[in-house]
């Protein structure tokens, strides 16, 4: 169980969304001085770790790997055997 307070929930939020604004910050950045293959490895890394916070705190992705094993047990138990 979440034992977590709306203040300290609205406080991560605001965190995460500082950082998101900060690591875009970067990537422009970036963009205006680096060139060539260097760009895009720059931009591809700054790109994933926002797409992973994102899916972590704002999509709950975390909280789908608590029931993950009941999740597929249930698709197992339910799945029909073709003769």
């Amino acid at each position: 169980m979440n034992t977590k307070s709306i203040s300290q929930i609205l406080r991560t939020e605001w965190f995460l969304i500082g950082v998101l604004l900060l690591l875009t910050a970067i990537e422009f950045g970036v963009a205006l001085t680096l060139t060539g293959a260097l760009l895009l490895l720059c931009l591809l890394i700054i790109g994933l770790v926002k797409a992973g916070l994102i899916i972590q705190y704002f999509m709950h992705f975390g909280q789908l790997w608590k029931n993950i094993t009941d999740i597929w047990w249930g698709i197992l138990l339910t799945s029909e055997e073709e003769e």
